[in-house]
Order: structure tokens, then C-alpha cells, then sequence
């Protein structure tokens, strides 16, 4: 079958199997977990694919991974299945109670990601090629696909292109447009760090027998976010937050520690060292200049998000015949949205091979008020998963036929 005919059939068959989409997504949705502790989720996906006839393998501490194919070029498509530790703020019957969400849409899309196997078997006879399904834990704490890749995800067989999908609630437009990243460097790089300050505990009566690591630690939240304002070009695309402060359990007494988390974003990867530097440099002399000593630990991160120039050009001539002409935008051409400074651990993959990251629109619009991404009243408009399933299996599909040896 032509290509442009078999893009015609693919959402439509992607629609045919939204109730099974619906039940997995709840039952994925229901049973949030986080990081690599994926002892219901990772069992589940095993199940699926195995009953769809795959023969899926783990993949490092968590991951999963299956083909399907006759060798030749390989395509990978990645779906990430970890949660959030936030509780669950919504109405839904199928809503988490166990204290961790699927606020960041991962239910979705290893959900979609499992719709997209189900129709490559279905077109098993005419892939090309063959397409690599990764199913990638800790994808939050910038861990999961680091680890895959050491795993040999990219290897045996060896790895071409790829591509990855995010759901995008929140953005004025209709459910299910999918959104073509810009070439090139499309999300800034993550850096997560902490600053443990180490002083001497004493009772609140007799601060001299005592030093107080909460003033320094103080001192320091204050520099860090001097360092862009003063250290830094008034364009420099850098974010810097502490999102954490912690010392003591009791009003009375001097804590012997206090701790500042939070993470660091830039594009420029120069940059990315040298702020690490200084946050290190500062966090010790301040520290030092009250008595105490300053440990900064960078705890996990990834790269900037590169997207290949041929394969958004691919993306944005392929998936318009599939979902529609109206579907499908450029993130260059969408109104207010600036530079887009979240993170994304797949950028370890997209320094590896040439691969595009996909936006899905996907708030439910019949709400007054639709909420973004890690916000605990999310809810997502599950009408969105044949969208993905498509963008998934044409995107493999052609890709693969264009590149047939």
C-alpha cells in the first residue's frame, strides 16, 4: 500500500481502538508510580505487548523494549511511564489515592505508545524496516533514559531516528493538534542540585554556643538568584530556582543543617558549567564567611533537547496527511509561547540519533478552567490518544519507507 494511502487508514484505525486505549490509560492512571519503582506498570506493558505477539525485554533498571520488523533502518518511538509524587485533586472515578499522579500525562503515553504497537502488528507485513518501541522509567528525575541508552536501547539493533510525544494541556487550541518542535534546540538543559549548609546545633536561648547554618543558607538563596541579574546577559536564557528550604524540626533550637533543592535550565551548554561553578563557589565562601561549611551536590540533569532538521521537516510533511491540515502547527508559528525553558531526559536520545519531539494538545477542553502539566486538578481529554497512536505509526512508517535500502 502507498504511503499517503496508508496514512488515510492509520487514524482511522487508531480510533477503532480508543475504548481499549481508554481502559489501559485508567488502569495506568489509577496506579501511579514514580522513578524506577514500576512494579505494577512495567508488568503491565510486558502483559500487553506480549498478548499483542511481541516478545518485549527489559531494558536496564526499569525499561522496556520490543521490535518489529524485517531489519534494515530502525526507527525508534519512546513513550515514558513514570508519575509524579503529588496527590490527586480531581474528580475522576479512576483517580489516584495512593499520595503519587500521572499530572505529567505519562499515562497517556505509554498508552499511545502500546496503541502504536498493536497497529504495527496489524501492518507488520509492510514496515520497511523496523521500529523500536521504548518504554523508559524515570523520565521526572532526569535518570530513565541515561540509563536505557547505557542499557543498549540504541543498539541491536542499532538505533537510525526517532521521535518522542508529550501531551501539552493548557495551550488555546483544539484537543489533539499535535505541534512540531522547532530544528534544533527545542527545551533547555535540567540540572537538579541541593546545598547542604553544616553548622552546630544549640539551644535558641544561647546562639553564641551555636552556628546557625539557616543565615547562610539564607545568603545563599539570595546570591544564586543575583547571578542572573548580575553575572549573566540580560538575554542569557537561564533559569535558576530553589524550590526547597529545610533546617529544624523545632522553633526553639539551632539546626546543625540546613539544605536549599532546586534546578538550574539554560541552552547554552558553556553556561551550564560555568553557573554550576559559581553556584559552588558561592554556596562555600558564604558559607565559610559564617563559620559553616557548604556541600553542593548536582544530583541528576540531562542536556538541551536537539531536534534534527530532517526529521521536523519529515514530521511536518507527513502528519498533516494523517490527522489533518488543521491539526498540525509549527511551534514557531504558535502565538505567546516564547522560549520553552521545561526539560526532558529523551535530549540524552536526541544527542544520540536525529530525532523530533511531538506536542499533543491535550487539556480537556470542556473544562471552564484546563489545567498544565504537575498540576494536581489535570485532566486530560482521553479523545487525544488516536492523535498520538497516528503521529507514532506514520511517522515510523514513512520514515522508514523514504530510507528503505
Amino acid at each position: 500500500m502507498k504511503t499517503m494511502e496508508m496514512n488515510k487508514l492509520i487514524f482511522e484505525e487508531a480510533k477503532k481502538i480508543l475504548p481499549e486505549m481508554i481502559s489501559t490509560r485508567r488502569a495506568l492512571h489509577k496506579n501511579p508510580e514514580t522513578g524506577f519503582d514500576l512494579e505494577h506498570t512495567v508488568p503491565l506493558v510486558l502483559k500487553k505487548l506480549t498478548e499483542m505477539g511481541y516478545e518485549p525485554k527489559r531494558c536496564g533498571k526499569a525499561g522496556v523494549v520490543a521490535t518489529i520488523g524485517d531489519g534494515g533502518k530502525t526507527f525508534l518511538l519512546r513513550g515514558d511511564m513514570d508519575a509524579l509524587p503529588i496527590l490527586e485533586d480531581t474528580d475522576l472515578d479512576f483517580k489516584s489515592t495512593n499520595g503519587k499522579m500521572h499530572a505529567c500525562g505519562h499515562d497517556t503515553h505509554t498508552t499511545m505508545l502500546l496503541g502504536a504497537a498493536q497497529l504495527l502488528k496489524n501492518h507488520e507485513d509492510e514496515i520497511n524496516g523496523t521500529v523500536k518501541l521504548m518504554f523508559q522509567p524515570a523520565e521526572e528525575i532526569m535518570l530513565g533514559a541515561s540509563d536505557m541508552i547505557k542499557a543498549g536501547v540504541l543498539e541491536n539493533p542499532h538505533v537510525d531516528a526517532g521521535m518522542m510525544i508529550h501531551i501539552m494541556p493548557g495551550l488555546p487550541m483544539d484537543d489533539g493538534t499535535l505541534l512540531v518542535a522547532n530544528k534544533g534546540k527545542a527545551l533547555s538543559s535540567c540540572d537538579w542540585f541541593e546545598i547542604e549548609l553544616f553548622g552546630k546545633n544549640g539551644h535558641g536561648s544561647m546562639p553564641q554556643n551555636a552556628i546557625d547554618p539557616i543565615i547562610p543558607a539564607s545568603n545563599i538563596h539570595l546570591a544564586l538568584m543575583e547571578i542572573q541579574t548580575r553575572e549573566l546577559p540580560a538575554d542569557a536564557l537561564v533559569a535558576l530556582t530553589v524550590g526547597e528550604f529545610h533546617a529544624g524540626n523545632t522553633s526553639n533550637v539551632i539546626p546543625e543543617t540546613a539544605i536549599l533543592k532546586g534546578t538550574l535550565r539554560t541552552y547554552d551548554d558553556d553556561m551550564r558549567v560555568d553557573i554550576k561553578e559559581r553556584m559552588t563557589e558561592i554556596a562555600e565562601s558564604i558559607a565559610k564567611a559564617y563559620r559553616c561549611k557548604a556541600e553542593t551536590r548536582f544530583l541528576a540533569g540531562a542536556p538541551t533537547l536537539v531536534n534534527d532538521p530532517e526529521i521536523v521537516d519529515h514530521a511536518e510533511k507527513i502528519l498533516p496527511a494523517v490527522v489533518g491540515e488543521g491539526k498540525v502547527i509549527a511551534f514557531s508559528d504558535l502565538p505567546n509561547m516564547g522560549v520553552q525553558m521545561g526539560s526532558e531526559d529523551f535530549a540524552y536520545v536526541s544527542h544520540e540519533i536525529p530525532s523530533v519531539l511531538i506536542g499533543l494538545a491535550a487539556a480537556d477542553s470542556r473544562l471552564s478552567e484546563p489545567y498544565p502539566v504537575h498540576h494536581p486538578k489535570l485532566v486530560v481529554n482521553e479523545a487525544i490518544l488516536p492523535y498520538g497512536v497516528a503521529a507514532h505509526v506514520s511517522m515510523a512508517l514513512s520514515w522508514l519507507n523514504d530510507h528503505h535500502e
